[in-house]
């Protein structure tokens, strides 16, 4: 009887609701709550985000929906839009992304009159110059995202960043993975401070995270207008590699990216707007699936990938080619095609035919702030792109350096520095350098501060050892490939403590190479910029096999290529076309006399790792099994990561970091 009258009850609660809705929404439609749903994948599956259904439900608490209950969804429609307003419209875009917190001019070889050369590039000093001289009122200025990698984020946390961006006067900014590396609080914080609109489609906080007070100023889309033509640009993130390679929180609900695309492709055009743009931080190859299957987006500008796009003649005219290998992992449900074939594969713009068989142009501007792309793209009135042309522009400064007779690099002389110039001026990528004094002015005060107490000498390298991610084949006795780098930080971390019997690190992790030459306290934090500790565990040796096989295989295969495991007083053979669990095999582990043995299952060794892996991120899942099993068995020291590489190169003898003996490296032999 009870229950007869609770369902009467509900019954009449939700008749009341359904009156009191259709007041301000015409029919709403019922929707059955079924076991396993979860709010926003049903938001998601009737066009609507989950906050917007959650406030049109009346729910306190969107995190709590039950089996059976009912939700309301609106059916109101909106009228078609007259598409007949819109008209023809040029615009410019001046677009850059992945900086990683790269302000500075940084070093860089081109080739002049086929002569190397050394010369400084990039810098946001010289890009804000480049802005200011090209900006007009039919420009855009976008940044497809990507913080952190430098002391400047390890000291300043992304303030830089904004200040500098907060005077470039940014029309978008889209987020990606590394915004979330210091957690959701910090990017909170920095979000407060933007003067610049933030977009981010498929990434919504809910109300436990920091995000949340500031979801307000994190906007799917902007437009903008130019000529009286309404423009409109989404922004777009890669979910798994956010979730997996960030410190993002449990608190933030990331939606399907083709999908999120097609729903606010959608929503413009039911705006009456057609023309689109999509700022995206995904991957170059995955931009080419965003161009396959979302109709309606004209233009995509990305990120995170790192390409250089250009003409293959004006690129290697300067000594610069291509770049658009190294590529991020497919969506979840989709894979790439055969990219490779695609005439334009390279080029600025890349053109990819969609689902309709309408062009779909993609363009990046390569990375650490070498450059900013700069694109005219002429629309017609029904929104389809007439004429697209554009490249890099790279800025140059000098001092400009050549090798001597004997190999050692020296500046040049007047008449040689005219014709470096003369070749820079002539060539349609490269401008010389002139900086901004009011981006100058900010970014020094930072600079002084970093440079009046990290400035101190470390050590020295005796030779310059290498980043590479993944390795590349090589067979026992030959020189050894891969991360010599994080080689040596893992050797750093095995010293950090006595108990320490092995030590793992993600090569994604180092970010930098080892350069020949005096070590100083800064650039062993440019090395290892993240705000990570030490961190020490207890494994059995099957646990430290299955760690190391879940981070390979995920890097291999994810496209989070920083994944991948360096160790120290390890060593591995890696089969780069194994299935999962059979990449890293015939495990050694080396004693305390410098002698190596087979790895033993049964045993218990004391693991140090960074903070980062320890948490299960970059795929390392057994390190989060192991912490949770035992809390006794892990212990944080909170220690910066990269004490222990400074402590390790100043205990060395003589401070000097020899050459890699291959007897010791993590890497036996790697095969296809």
């Amino acid at each position: 009887m009870k229950r007869k009258i609770y369902c009467l009850v509900l019954s009449l609660i939700l008749i009341i609701q359904i009156f009191s809705v259709s007041a301000f929404a015409e029919g709403p439609e019922q929707y059955l709550i079924q076991s396993g749903d979860v709010l926003w994948r049903i938001a998601e599956k009737f066009g609507m985000t989950w906050n917007e259904l959650a406030e049109y439900n009346h729910l306190e608490n969107p995190n709590l929906i039950y089996a059976g209950d009912t939700l309301l969804i609106p059916t109101e429609t909106e009228p078609e839009p007259d598409l007949s307003a819109n008209k023809p419209v040029s615009l410019q875009i001046l677009h850059t992304n992945d900086h990683h917190s790269h302000f500075e001019s940084s070093p860089y070889d081109l080739v002049f009159d086929g002569v190397t050369t050394r010369v400084n590039i990039g810098g946001f000093s010289s890009l804000a110059t480049i802005i200011e001289e090209n900006r007009d009122e039919n420009t855009l200025v976008l940044n497809s995202g990507e913080l952190n990698g430098t002391l400047y984020f390890s000291l300043f946390k992304g303030m830089v960043d904004f200040e500098v961006f907060n005077e470039l006067g940014l029309d978008a900014y889209a987020l990606g993975n590394h915004e979330f590396d210091e957690g959701d609080g910090r990017l909170a914080e920095l979000i407060e401070v933007a003067n610049f609109p933030i977009v981010s489609s498929n990434m919504q906080p809910m109300e436990a995270s920091p995000l949340y007070d500031v979801a307000d100023q994190i906007k799917p889309y902007v437009i903008k207008e130019i000529d009286g033509e309404k423009i409109g640009i989404i922004g777009i993130l890669k979910v798994e590699k956010t979730m997996n390679s960030s410190l993002a929180s449990d608190d933030l609900m990331f939606t399907d990216e083709i999908e999120t695309a097609k729903k606010y492709v959608a929503e413009l055009e039911g705006q009456g707007i057609n023309k689109i743009i999509l700022l995206s931080h995904v991957g170059y190859y995955n931009d080419f699936l965003f161009a396959e299957n979302v109709p309606g987006i004209d233009v995509i500008i990305g990120g995170d990938t790192h390409n250089l796009l250009g003409d293959e003649e004006e690129l290697g005219a300067v000594g610069l080619a291509q770049a658009y290998y190294g590529q991020t992992g497919p969506f979840e449900g989709y894979t790439h095609g055969d990219y490779e074939t695609n005439p334009t594969i390279g080029e600025y713009p890349t053109v990819v035919e969609n689902s309709d068989g309408n062009p779909v142009y993609i363009i990046t501007a390569w990375q650490y702030a070498y450059g900013i792309g700069k694109v005219d793209v002429d629309f017609n009135a029904e929104g389809a792109v007439e004429k697209i042309d554009g490249n890099i522009v790279i800025p140059v400064a000098g001092p400009y350096l050549q090798k001597d007779a004997e190999g050692t690099l020296v500046e040049v002389d007047e008449t040689v520095k005219a014709s470096i110039e003369a070749r820079i001026e002539e060539s349609p990528l490269l401008t010389i350098a002139k900086k901004s004094q009011t981006v100058e002015d900010i970014i020094n005060p930072y600079l002084e501060e970093m440079q009046s107490s990290l400035e101190t000498v470390i050590g020295t390298i005796s030779t310059d050892m290498g980043a590479d991610r993944i390795p590349t084949p090589f067979a026992e006795g030959e020189e050894p490939t891969g991360s010599e780098a994080a080689f040596v930080v893992a050797q750093a971390f095995a010293k950090a403590n006595p108990r320490i019997d092995v030590a793992i690190q993600n090569v994604g992790g180092v970010r930098s190479e080892f350069f020949e030459g005096e070590f100083t306290i800064s650039q062993a934090i440019t090395t290892l910029p993240f705000s990570n500790t030490v961190v020490m565990m207890d494994m059995t040796g099957e646990e430290i096999i299955a760690v190391l096989n879940q981070a390979a295989y995920y890097a291999l295969n994810s496209g989070s290529s920083g994944a991948f495991p360096a160790a120290a007083k390890l060593r591995y053979d890696v089969f780069l076309s194994e299935e999962e669990g059979k990449v890293i095999q015939n495990v050694e582990v080396q004693n305390d006399e410098g002698l190596w043995s087979d790895i033993v299952l049964t045993d218990v060794y004391t693991v140090s790792t960074n903070s980062f892996t320890a948490l299960g991120k970059d795929n390392y899942l057994e390190f989060e099994k192991v912490r949770e099993k035992t809390s006794a068995n892990f212990e944080d020291t909170y220690i910066n990561y990269y004490v222990p590489l400074k402590e390790y190169i100043e205990g060395l003898p003589n401070k000097t970091l020899p050459a890699i003996d291959p007897n010791d490296y993590c890497l036996k032999s790697v095969t296809e």
